[in-house]
């Protein structure tokens, strides 16, 4: 039966002032005054039914009777069954009972547990408010008894809807009857009192000495507390609580402390621990304010610990400013160790005596400063959006971004059930104080339940992946519709430092989603996205790609290409559209982070025509929550100098976030990161960032000189052992320490020969550990280096990274290093030695050469790399930034006439197919013979390649005052038909020379001459000169005495010029061509030339010899930009003089393609000799339009023509016209799918269309890069 007794005023979002059961402050009176009196708003006995309550989740409501118990006399209930979730509950609407905004109401439930039912440890009912799932009582569960939930209440309309009887984690699946709730108010003559917080009651120390868990639960309801004597802390006791059978990284004992916290304080929090296994494990000490997805969670104390320490101390402070959930918990856990099992004692919370905080009203608010450039935005938990907390957020930010409650866990936990009601209650508070939302996140490999892409640890099938995930996209985009302005639709998706970026896709993570969906899985994402705003035009959302360690090059380099890649495709199909908006730079960095590398990344970025956003800013500084003068302010340069970055792009940036408005609630809180201390008050990172300019002119860095030593001439035996050569060679020490702790010390040493860097390291270790799975965190050396000492922020094809472990375990980056590497260890007790040899690959060694240099010793301890020691480098960043190494410089080589790298280099025969031929100099030309006899034994000991070719490399070192480099080969090796190559290196270009080359040329002389010069500029009209620059210039030429030779048919040499890009042209690498320039001077691009980041060179390839340039073209047209997708294709392809423009300096994209015009355009991209092979079987309208069709087919014969020929088998399933096609039409087009160079027009081949201009430069533009 139920009792209604007063009507409601609002029907709207609620929540309650939160205050524990059982010391509630009484209602206060006036002097004198009648007391107040109960008022019933709300009675339900269930005698007729369900009444008002609602079913939450999955569970069954069932009105019954005969079930009578304490509190229930009738025997009339309501039953709650089926539930497999805490929140399988029944809920009873605000609305529904009468209850009235801001009022203050108490509610009492009557429960009960019937007595053959299994109830789990630690299982209780919960009496709560939805939607902010502010916790109001809580009740045990035990078999056969009633329970009884009471609690007084404010009503909050803008947070809450209803009040929810359910139970916690551990009671998920136990089903229970409500006998009885009632719902009363408080009247009384006059105004009444605001109820205040109870004061915190003092906390007693937990010992365990009672034989209890003293308040303590298992986090997730599944771990094992015992309470034990086994192991003890406390003096004079016995007893301690083990804990067990943690399966989850979280997993841990936790203890509700809310009524032992007033607001604004803080607490000094301690727990003693003991490890029992595994032999090591990281664990730490964190305090939980709130509860649910909005909840935030703070690490106080993090030590990586071993069994054999015995009991160790964790021990952090807190303040804890918002109280309103009046769920506080502290708790044990391990970030990286789901399993470990340990025990606690001595548990100690009690304030440090520093009482509430007040902001700084007298600062300029950071969105002040930055109104007129981006949005200021914070990452935020509900903890953010109450008393002095939310004044600090709304006086510097307008923005707001989720910390966790909008996450795939959050909002979907199992499939079907969205739970909206904390993240609903979060957004709409952040608008309501004014602020933009931004939402995070809709698509992550961490954070999503399993449901989403995987069963019984085995990917789903790809058509149920994608479908939850589309599913996933469209509710919650719907859902939230344009209350936010921007998602991250896909989070972290590429690999940390991939080794090829050139390939995205094969460097994504290989996450769940990737396994099950493939790695279209991002795409996918985004166009799941795109769909649901296409069906809203009224919304201006904007959809992000977010990831972090963005400032590393090879990984932005992967998310550039991958962007690219994706929204070109997309807007072949939608012209004038992105499907990615925008790229999110998340920003985690640290004092030695490089911002020439945020720069370089945030403008490879922008030139995407993206807009971009710094997602989730700190800058670590210090360590153990301790952070000197010194590194607050190197934390304040460099915060003022990414912010100078960030103000010089402002019109490509929409926002700056921080992650986390104070140190002490940050995520890395225990590096201090943030512009705001634990107290809330202003670090000089703050005035970094308010005046960018001030404060690095007032603040110059310190700076450390780059260490420089020298490595001795000389050859040593690689065999861990050191030979009597080294003593030439001076100690480099390895004691520039990384880390706090200084473990493991070490000497290094260095010798140099023709081919080969050599490095000595003789290490000093207390214990030697490979325990970690990680190979950095080995006991371990690694060696830096540079070889052209170019000190670049990020990693060139002449830069690399060695390890070597106490086990002659070797790892590289980039991984393909270890080509010709070779090394040794000798162990002798804790200490090694290690001795390695480093092929040079990029340069030519000679006395006086410097080389950027660093070697490191990686010092592991019970399965984690404690300390870090390294010659040059203190800042760790050297595996990304080589402008950290010092210097090395070769000496000591001496010529055979006594002086160093005199007139001549003596003669090294030949090795291993490569010949270093005796050098004459005459007149600045450097004449090297090289005998038919020496070539032969190199092509005999030279090993073939998988092709069967042998490779033979003629190297001519660089000499001094030399602008030519001949070299003198025997003809009748050129004219043998032999598969080989053989490579004449100089220091101006590589000429690889096929064999044969010479083969039916008529040369009968004995010898040839192959000549490498530096071109004179001076036969240069003046245009040309400026347009050439300073990039490479170069003469080419092979004589038979004195004349020119021309070579077989068909035959090519492929030349490799060193050039070092400007940071523009890294930008737009592929606008780096090449030009012949014929004896006018005129200048003619060569279609296959292109630069090579790999090896750092221009490469092309020439049928004839001449003068050649290298330079960057950026030829454009006024017209491009209204077809974004085929923008960069044209004007790469211009810029090769390939396609042309008309007249206005347009291109007419839209303008129709004749048939002789494609075939002619397809020749001169492939460098074919003429169109035979084409126009079989062609139209017979050469000067018509061509269709789709007709280029399909002849794109594909072309590719043949140029020895290019296409896998068979792609699928036209996406196509839905592919059927109308011809048959060798649809063969043709599934080879082009299958290679990329198709991807067909708003889901349609469309084979009968005529072919545009811009498609046209789409296909070339592919075709070109195959």
């Amino acid at each position: 039966m139920v009792k209604k007794f007063r009507k409601f005023a609002h029907l709207l979002l609620a929540s309650a002032l939160l205050v524990p059961s059982g010391w509630l402050a009484p209602v206060a009176r006036a002097d004198g005054g009648e007391a107040a009196a109960d008022t019933t708003i709300y009675h339900e006995t269930f005698a007729e039914g369900a009444g008002a309550a609602a079913q939450a989740g999955g569970a069954s409501l069932t009105p019954v009777t005969g079930k009578a118990f304490d509190g229930n006399d009738d025997g009339a209930a309501l039953y709650v069954s089926n539930r497999a979730n805490n929140w399988d509950a029944a809920d009873f609407g605000f609305g529904d009972i009468g209850l009235e905004n801001g009022k203050t109401y108490t509610v009492t439930v009557s429960g009960y547990i019937d007595e053959n039912e299994t109830v789990p440890a630690g299982a209780q009912a919960y009496l709560q408010t939805v939607d902010s799932y502010g916790w109001l009582a809580g009740a045990d569960l035990v078999a056969g008894a009633a329970f009884s939930l009471t609690r007084e209440f404010t009503v909050d309309t803008s947070k809450d809807r209803a009040l929810r009887v359910q139970s916690n984690d551990n009671g998920a699946s136990v089903p229970f009857y409500i006998g009885d709730i009632r719902i009363t108010e408080k009247t009384a003559p006059g105004e009444e009192e605001e109820n205040p917080r109870p004061p915190a009651l003092e906390f007693a120390a937990i010992t365990f000495e009672d034989e209890t868990a003293g308040g303590f639960a298992g986090r997730a309801g599944t771990e094992t507390l015992t309470v034990t004597d086994e192991a003890n802390h406390t003096e004079g006791g016995s007893y301690a609580l083990k804990v067990e059978g943690r399966t989850g990284t979280w997993h841990g004992p936790a203890l509700r402390v809310e009524k032992y916290v007033d607001k604004g304080r803080e607490y000094k929090v301690t727990a003693w621990v003991k490890l029992i296994e595994p032999a090591s494990s990281q664990l730490q000490l964190s305090t939980q304010v709130g509860d649910g997805s909005s909840a935030n969670y703070v690490q106080l104390s993090a030590k990586t610990i071993n069994a054999a320490d015995g009991w160790v101390q964790f021990e952090g402070s807190y303040r804890y400013n918002n109280v309103s959930s009046e769920f506080l918990t502290i708790y044990l856990e391990s970030s990286n160790n789901a399993t470990a099992s340990f025990y606690i004692d001595d548990i100690g919370f009690e304030p440090t005596g520093s009482g509430p905080s007040e902001i700084q009203k007298d600062l300029t608010p950071i969105k002040d400063a930055y109104q007129e450039s981006f949005l200021i935005g914070n990452a935020i938990s509900a903890e953010d959006l109450e008393g002095v907390r939310l004044e600090l957020l709304k006086m510097h930010h307008n923005a707001a971004t989720a910390g966790n409650a909008m996450k795939p866990d959050a909002l979907q936990p199992s499939k079907g059930n969205f739970t909206f009601e904390t993240a609903d209650a979060l957004v709409d508070k952040v608008l309501e104080e004014g602020m933009q939302m931004h939402g995070h996140v809709l698509v992550w490999h961490q954070q999503s339940p399993p449901w989403m892409n995987t069963a019984d640890g085995n990917p789903l099938s790809r058509e149920e992946a994608l479908d939850n995930l589309r599913t996933h996209i469209r509710t919650v985009m719907e859902h939230f519709g344009d209350r936010v302005i921007s998602w991250d639709v896909v989070n972290e998706a590429m690999n940390d430092n991939p080794p090829e970026p050139a390939d995205w896709q094969a460097s994504l993570r290989q996450t769940p989603w990737y396994r099950a969906i493939g790695p279209d899985y991002v795409e996918q994402a985004f166009l799941a996205a795109r769909e649901v705003l296409d069906e809203h035009p009224e919304w201006d959302i904007k959809l992000y790609y977010n990831d972090y360690n963005e400032d590393n090059q090879n990984k932005a380099q992967a998310i550039y290409n991958m962007v690219k890649d994706i929204n070109d495709r997309y807007a072949l199909d939608n012209p004038d559209k992105l499907l990615i908006d925008g790229v999110g730079m998340q920003g985690h960095y640290n004092v030695n982070t490089n911002p020439e590398n945020v720069k370089l990344s945030l403008e490879k970025f922008i030139s995407l025509g993206v807009e971009v956003s710094i997602t989730e800013l700190d800058v670590q500084a210090g360590s153990n929550y301790e952070l000197s003068e010194r590194l607050a302010n190197a934390q304040g340069y460099l915060y003022a100098r990414l912010f100078e970055l960030f103000k010089a792009h402002a019109s490509d940036i929409k926002r700056v976030t921080f992650w986390g408005l104070d140190d002490n609630t940050s995520w890395r809180a225990s590096s201090n990161p943030l512009l705001f201390d634990k107290n809330l008050q202003a670090k000089p990172a703050y005035y970094g960032v308010i005046d960018p300019e001030a404060f690095i002119a007032e603040h110059e860095p310190e700076s450390t000189d780059a260490n420089q030593s020298i490595a001795r001439f000389g050859t040593p035996k690689i065999d861990g052992a050191a030979d009597q050569i080294w003593s030439l060679a001076p100690e480099m020490p390895i004691s520039r320490y990384q880390t706090a702790w200084h473990g493991a010390t070490g000497t290094a040493k260095a010798l140099w020969d023709d081919r080969h860097l050599y490095v000595l390291i003789r290490v000093s270790d207390a214990q030697l550990d490979k325990s970690n799975a990680n190979v950095w965190e080995q006991d371990s050396v690694e060696v830096f280096l540079d070889e052209n000492n170019g000190k670049t922020s990020f990693y060139q094809s002449d830069d690399g990274q060695f390890r070597i472990n106490f086990d002659n375990e070797t790892s590289f980056n980039p991984p393909g290093l270890g080509d010709g590497f070779e090394s040794a260890v000798q162990v002798s007790g804790t200490n090694y030695t290690v001795e390695m040899k480093i092929p040079f690959k990029t340069i030519t060694p000679g006395n006086d050469v410097k080389l950027g240099f660093d070697a490191q010793i990686n010092d592991a301890k019970d399965g984690a790399r404690q300390s870090v020691a390294a010659w040059n480098d203190t800042t760790g960043t050297g595996y990304m930034d080589p402008s950290v190494f010092g210097v090395l410089t070769l000496v000591g080589k001496v010529d055979n006439g006594g002086g160093n790298n005199g007139g001549g280099t003596p003669s090294m025969g030949a090795e291993n197919g490569r010949i270093k031929p005796e050098i004459k100099n005459e007149n600045g030309r450097a004449i090297a013979a090289v005998s038919y006899d020496s070539l032969k034994k190199a092509l005999e000991q030279a090993v073939p390649a998988a092709n069967g070719a042998k490779h033979i490399v003629i190297e001519l070192t660089k000499q001094a005052d030399t602008t030519t480099y001949e070299a003198q080969l025997p003809t009748r090796i050129l004219q043998s038909e032999d598969n080989f190559l053989l490579s004449v290196q100089t220091p101006y270009a590589t000429l690889q020379l096929p064999g044969g080359l010479l083969s039916g040329a008529g040369v009968d002389t004995e010898h040839v001459s192959v000549r490498v010069a530096e071109g004179s500029r001076d036969k240069l009209d003046a245009a040309t000169r400026e347009r050439i620059g300073n990039h490479p210039l170069i003469e080419l030429s092979l004589t038979a005495n004195g004349e020119e030779v021309a070579w077989g048919s068909g035959a090519n040499v492929t030349v490799s010029v060193p050039y070092t890009p400007t940071a523009e042209e890294r930008l737009n690498p592929e606008r780096i061509v090449v030009w012949y320039i014929d004896g006018e001077g005129r200048t003619t691009a060569i279609p296959n030339g292109r630069y090579d980041a790999a090896t750092g060179t221009v490469v092309f390839r020439t049928s004839h010899f001449s003068t050649y340039a290298a330079a960057f073209v950026f030829a454009t047209f006024e017209d491009v930009r209204n077809v974004p997708w085929a923008k960069q294709a044209i004007e790469v392809m211009a810029s090769r003089e390939i396609v042309q423009g008309e007249e206005g300096n347009r291109f007419s994209p839209a303008s129709s393609v004749s048939r002789a015009d494609f075939v002619a355009l397809l020749v001169k991209t492939l460098e074919l000799p003429n169109a035979d092979d084409l126009n079989n079987g062609g139209g017979a309208n050469a000067n018509g339009s061509l269709s789709r069709q007709d280029m399909i087919v002849l794109t594909r014969r072309a590719l043949e023509a140029a020895g290019k020929p296409l896998e068979a088998g792609g699928s036209l399933d996406a196509f839905s016209d592919a059927a109308s096609m011809t048959g060798d039409a649809k063969t043709s087009a599934e080879a082009l799918v299958k290679a990329g160079v198709i991807n067909g027009k708003n889901g349609k081949i469309a084979p009968k269309d005529a072919l545009t201009r811009a498609e046209a430069a789409v296909i070339l533009y592919r075709i070109w890069k195959l």
